[in-house]
């Protein structure tokens, strides 16, 4: 079982990382995830997810039609092997394949978009259901497909000349105020034991130079359930 995977993990790493591990355990969510379309600047890609982490963010969802997803690891500081990226890039149509999947996971798709009739960040109704925030690429924002198929849209104002933020700034933006918002709703946020145990066994084992012998060597050895692999 995992339980007992879990227990026999946390005696090869150290207990301020086991804390680490409990405490951002404690402020992981995916009632907010993140889908990317066609993000292609590696120093882009990698600062979100490096922003996502830093705010307690799971899923991210990365749709690839055009352009192939490229993290920096010098800005990303090794944010991806703690996150679970769900990537698309299999289809005709990776957008619609993505939000339609999305969607039967009980989520609201939100367009982040400069539109003038988007509703301002500040205003959106946290508590109103799941949120997939949605973004587009650096240059011409989300697809007409991706627009097409969201349940809303907002945007950050802006007061100056400038049309739009940088595709990073306006994820950390965003996400900021959303989990304000949620930590301050009242909402069940937090995930559920299993989802907790299941990412406590993946980040112990990725505490670990050789997290995948050991679990091998347990389940060759019988120690431990095969259905945990």
């Amino acid at each position: 079982m995992k339980e007992k995977l879990a227990s026999y993990l946390q005696q090869f790493v150290t207990e301020g990382r086991l804390h680490q591990i409990d405490r951002v355990l404690k402020n992981r969510t995916r009632y907010i995830t993140v889908v990317l379309e066609d993000i292609f600047q590696p120093h882009n890609a990698s600062a979100v997810l490096r922003s996502c982490e830093c705010f307690g963010i799971q899923d991210i969802h990365i749709i690839e039609n055009r352009n192939q997803y490229q993290v920096n690891p010098d800005v990303a500081l090794g944010s991806s092997k703690w996150l679970t990226l769900h990537k698309y890039n299999r289809s005709a149509n990776n957008t619609t394949t993505a939000l339609e999947n999305i969607k039967r996971g009980g989520y609201r798709i939100v367009a982040a978009t400069p539109d003038v009739h988007a509703q301002p960040v500040e205003e959106f109704d946290i508590t109103a259901g799941k949120v997939a925030l949605m973004f587009g690429t650096e240059m011409e924002g989300l697809s007409a497909d991706a627009l097409r198929l969201s349940d809303e849209s907002l945007k950050i104002p802006i007061y100056g000349f400038t049309r739009s933020f940088n595709i990073s700034v306006a994820v950390a933006v965003i996400i900021h105020q959303m989990i304000l918002k949620l930590r301050n709703s009242g909402c069940s946020w937090q995930l559920s034991n299993e989802e907790n145990l299941k990412l406590k066994v993946q980040w112990l084992k990725n505490s670990l130079r050789h997290g995948d012998d050991i679990k091998r060597f347990l389940i060759d050895n019988h120690d431990i359930d095969s259905e945990t692999q």
